[in-house]
């Protein structure tokens, strides 16, 4: 038995337009004296129109059938079975295989489920009581035939319509529901680029602004130091706006406009290094192999970022204003910023100066792009600056996750490690 949900019920008014017509041609067919169409039955009246009136009650029950459809069933039986006693009509035999068929169509589930074996029964039943009256098998299977042929077939016919819409509707459904799929699809994506966009902002410019505010503050305060504070802001402020111009060309609809790259391939972070060094920073850079290698656009793009964030760190915390910066790349590219002099936790510095902009949202971002590429990024006080180059994570170091650090190594000297899996050469091509 089939198990589908119910229908909709789309028509809940009274039906009366095919009861008129099912009317006419029932009354057409006792004009000419189709009657009395049920062998062995009851003598009735001898006028022929008085089945009229069972054929009237029927189409009466038939404006129902939509919206009550097994009660119209019952009570149209037992109209139909108290007629065919006395002879019966084809017209009121058409009306209901209509109420059979829309019981199968309309009918609430589980009765309609309980239908197929009332049909089923009462063909059984039909033959078994002519067999047993008449001891005449033809006529017994005859008689179960045409049980089967009036309702069986109307069962049958208004249950795979049922099926059909069934169908029709489950497939809307599903339709819907991937409608419904692609519209979370689409909002995931611009969640996603929403947040790639809050990373590249923050790498691109938080760093810059905040240098300016430093050294905007540092030439306020001294006017021996006013003249060089006024050429790092001046710097700082051109490097800002080329890392703003390349988001708003990598963000323009034209697709002309993105044909020029982020990165201009392993000696970019090498430009990051002498940035930093124009904004005052005494950074040492220690690359192997020496050129670098090519590198993958993703992965360039992530060091790029992460050793960006890195030097505007030691630039805005660390009062020696140095670091060492290690770049390697032997199967994975290992990136190391070590700054030594006091440079503060992520978590004690977002308490600090207004200037130096530090909320710990530049760690939370350099871990997102390194994890994203299956690599690990570590951040935390270490004993000393080669304390950091052990293999795997955290080799000498005491890592950051979620902006939180133990403070179990030296607080004068803080690292920055980070490890991406660079692709073989088959992956690479």
């Amino acid at each position: 038995m089939s198990q589908t949900a119910d229908l909709p019920r789309r028509d809940v008014d009274l039906d009366v337009r095919e009861p008129l017509l099912m009317a006419v041609v029932g009354l057409l067919l006792l004009q000419i004296d189709l009657v009395d169409i049920w062998g062995d039955s009851l003598p009735g009246p001898g006028n022929r129109w008085w089945h009229a009136v069972p054929l009237l009650a029927l189409c009466a029950l038939m404006a129902w059938r939509r919206r009550r459809p097994m009660t119209c069933l019952a009570l149209g039986l037992v109209v139909f079975v108290a007629e065919a006693a006395f002879g019966g009509s084809v017209g009121s035999l058409l009306v209901i295989i209509e109420l059979v068929y829309a019981a199968g169509l309309h009918g609430r589930r589980p009765v309609v489920d309980y239908l197929e074996w009332v049909v089923a029964g009462a063909v059984f039943l039909s033959g078994g009581v002519t067999l047993a009256a008449t001891r005449d098998l033809r006529l017994a299977v005859l008689t179960a035939l045409t049980v089967f042929a009036v309702f069986g077939t109307s069962y049958w016919w208004g249950a795979s319509s049922r099926k059909q819409l069934d169908l029709v509707e489950a497939e809307r459904r599903r339709a819907a529901d991937e409608a419904r799929l692609a519209e979370l699809r689409e909002a995931d994506a611009r969640r996603s680029e929403r947040e790639q966009m809050a990373r590249d902002l923050h790498d691109a410019l938080s760093g810059s602004l905040s240098a300016i505010a430093i050294h905007a503050e540092a030439g306020l305060q001294s006017e021996a130091a006013r003249d060089e504070a006024l050429r790092v802001v001046r710097a700082t402020s051109r490097q800002a706006m080329g890392e703003l111009q390349t988001m708003l060309t990598v963000l323009r609809p034209d697709p002309a406009a993105t044909s020029s790259p982020l990165l201009q391939g392993p000696q970019d972070l090498a430009g990051v290094v002498e940035q930093a060094r124009a904004r005052g920073l005494a950074v040492r850079l220690e690359v192997s192999p020496d050129p670098l290698p090519p590198l993958p656009a993703a992965v360039g793009q992530a060091a790029h970022r992460v050793l960006q964030e890195s030097l505007h760190n030691v630039g805005r915390h660390s009062p020696s204003r140095s670091a060492v910066v290690g770049i390697r790349a032997h199967g994975d590219l290992e990136l190391e910023v070590v700054s030594v002099g006091g440079a503060p936790a992520p978590s004690s510095s977002s308490a600090g100066s207004a200037g130096s902009g530090s909320s710990g949202l530049g760690l939370h971002t350099m871990r997102e792009r390194v994890t994203a590429l299956g690599g690990w990024l570590d951040a935390g006080p270490s004993p000393s600056p080669a304390a950091g180059r052990g293999d795997g994570p955290g080799g000498g170091a005491d890592s950051v996750s979620g902006g939180g650090t133990e403070q179990c190594g030296d607080p004068e000297v803080w690292q920055v490690r980070a490890v991406i899996p660079l692709p073989s050469a088959g992956e690479a091509t």
